[in-house]
């Protein structure tokens, strides 16, 4: 799981919440939103993952100020 930051062209940021497989190196999810916080990334998008992927043996991440 990561962060990744950008900015569109008129200037307005953009973050984009990556989730990858590491083991077949599959992006299971990329959800780009202007603002996220953490109610939705849990109970709507990580819940959502673990119900149809089922749940991570391990999860990694880089340990940003956002973790």
């Amino acid at each position: 799981m990561d962060f990744v930051f950008d900015r569109t062209a008129d200037g307005r940021v953009i973050k984009s919440f990556t989730v990858v497989d590491d083991a077949p190196h599959e992006a299971v999810a990329i959800v780009p939103e202007r603002a996220m916080g953490g109610l939705f990334l849990t109970r709507t998008l990580l819940d959502h993952l673990a119900l149809h992927r089922g749940l991570p043996s391990a999860i990694r991440t880089d340990n940003g100020n956002e973790f």
